[in-house]
């Protein structure tokens, strides 16, 4: 039993787990039904194992597109809802140029901050670090199962009266889900600043 939580601990860890409920299951979801609706005799095919690896890719990155196509529009939350920091303005201006603004780095630092806050408190409580992961591995799975799910239900519901507008509905969700790629890659951008500047800052405080 040991060996098997020492295992689950790894993966916990190296966020394989974490990985697999939050964005390869939620990427399976939407592939599956699509090839399922359009392309049904790829499943019946077997596909050589080193093409797993790639697979889980492509499975991975169409389940945080969906994440960040959920952040978007408002459905899924990094935080609570009441701090989220973005009004609608703001994130179709995410899409421009010009998309930051001061109140927006002060929020994430000092989202980061009382994250490393916790972190700290928490050092050396394996019971309150593994809590955290799970309530972050559960919060993720729900969100994004919950939304592929959605994807899904709703391109069936267009194949049943049409499979024309199912397929139209597809390359619309397929070019949503690159577009919220792109902003979910502005919002990393500032969130890494966050981390980094956060991390410096209680570096120089501690000097």
């Amino acid at each position: 039993m040991a060996g098997f939580g020492d295992a689950l601990k790894y993966l916990y860890e190296k966020f394989i787990l974490r990985d697999v409920l939050s964005f390869v299951t939620p990427g399976a979801i939407i592939v599956l039904t699509s090839l399922f609706l359009f392309y049904p005799n790829l499943l019946s095919r077997n596909i050589p194992w080193p093409f797993y690896i790639p697979l889980f890719g492509v499975l991975f990155l169409i389940g945080f597109a969906t994440q960040c196509f959920g952040e978007f529009v408002g459905l899924i939350y990094f935080s609570p809802p009441d701090k989220f920091p973005w009004p609608w303005h703001q994130r179709l201006k995410i899409l421009s140029t010009r998309w930051t603004e001061g109140k927006d780095e002060v929020w994430w630092i000092n989202y980061y901050r009382w994250r490393t806050q916790f972190l700290d408190a928490a050092k050396g409580s394996e019971r309150e670090e593994q809590n955290r992961e799970r309530q972050i591995v559960l919060k993720q799975m729900c969100a994004n199962g919950l939304l592929a799910s959605v994807i899904a239900a709703v391109l069936f519901l267009a194949n049943h009266f049409s499979a024309l507008s199912s397929l139209i509905l597809f390359y619309v969700i397929a070019i949503l889900l690159l577009l919220s790629l792109f902003w979910g890659h502005r919002v990393h951008v500032l969130r890494q600043y966050a981390t980094e500047k956060v991390t410096i800052d209680s570096h120089s405080n501690r000097s």
